[in-house]
């Protein structure tokens, strides 16, 4: 059994299609729905599959770009996928996708790929160890993060300068190592229940961090035993450590199109990011097209 955890705040369409993908009796599926997203149905969206069960968060998060807001909804989305586990059938993988994501591989294909690597995990590092910005981003206290807006720029500006002329630094009792990395992974059951186990401790960590969800699992990861268990140990900025196409030089990242479509249909990696209907809804029907005749 795999479990896959979305995220979505926009795009319901297409979030639509991608559960519709996703639907086999091998898969179940958890969604977080932004707590900005108002008169969501979520009776609709829960009857959508023929096999698989969809879960939706008790709670909901508001989710505000570069705050730990970002790292609560995936522990949130974790939490509540370890809780559903079996141990009689139990979640072998953990799938951590967008609403705008899509699968590139059919659901036979992702399952045998995933068997094949048993055990390993799938998550995307970037070149260098450590780097500086990335360590900033936990070493000092970001305060004034929940909205962004002009003056909680201003404020947090000021608090991250008075921090730095103080000396501050969260790490230096410890000897964690900071790492950088796609905040979209494909981990292990042992991995999840990990994680789940030592969420208080995380939570210290990384709460008052600034763009955590991209430190959050490669961190953990790298401080711990299951470095050893890393699908690509050296992944220099490769996506495909995390089974992503992810295309980040055209766009942050780039929107496919349907010019696309050969290219990400002769990638080896098992799900594409990202996806707008409005921009090029013909690549989406491409891809679903794709996977279902597979």
């Amino acid at each position: 059994m795999h479990a896959y955890m979305i995220i979505a705040h926009n795009q319901f369409e297409l979030l639509k299609k991608l559960i519709l993908c996703l639907d086999d009796k091998r898969n179940d599926i958890f969604i977080h729905i932004d707590a900005k997203v108002k008169d969501f149905d979520f009776e609709y969206f829960s009857s959508l599959t023929k096999f698989s069960k969809v879960y939706f968060t008790d709670e909901r998060i508001d989710v505000t770009w570069g705050g730990y807001s970002v790292v609560k909804s995936e522990m949130l989305l974790l939490k509540t996928a370890v809780s559903h586990n079996d141990e009689n059938n139990p979640y072998t993988y953990y799938h951590l996708i967008s609403g705008v994501d899509l699968p590139i591989k059919t659901n036979d294909e992702i399952y045998n790929f995933f068997e094949h690597n048993s055990g390993k995990e799938f998550i995307h590092y970037v070149t260098l160890e450590t780097l500086e910005t990335a360590v900033d981003r936990v070493k000092y206290y970001h305060f004034f993060r929940k909205k962004r807006n002009t003056i909680n720029k201003i404020l947090a500006w000021i608090a991250l300068k008075i921090e730095k002329f103080l000396g501050v630094n969260r790490l230096k009792n410890t000897d964690i190592k900071v790492y950088k990395g796609s905040n979209w992974f494909s981990i292990t059951g042992e991995l999840a229940e990990y994680i789940v186990d030592n969420q208080k401790e995380y939570e210290k960590m990384f709460k008052y961090s600034f763009c955590c969800d991209e430190i959050f699992i490669q961190t953990i990861v790298q401080n711990s035993s299951f470095k050893n268990n890393l699908f690509m140990p050296v992944s220099n900025d490769d996506y495909y450590a995390c089974a992503r196409f992810i295309d980040w030089k055209r766009g942050n990242p780039y929107v496919f199109r349907k010019e696309d479509f050969d290219m990400i249909k002769s990638s080896p990696c098992m799900f594409a990011r990202k996806f707008d209907l409005y921009t090029d809804n013909e690549i989406v029907d491409m891809i679903i097209k794709s996977i279902s005749n597979g």
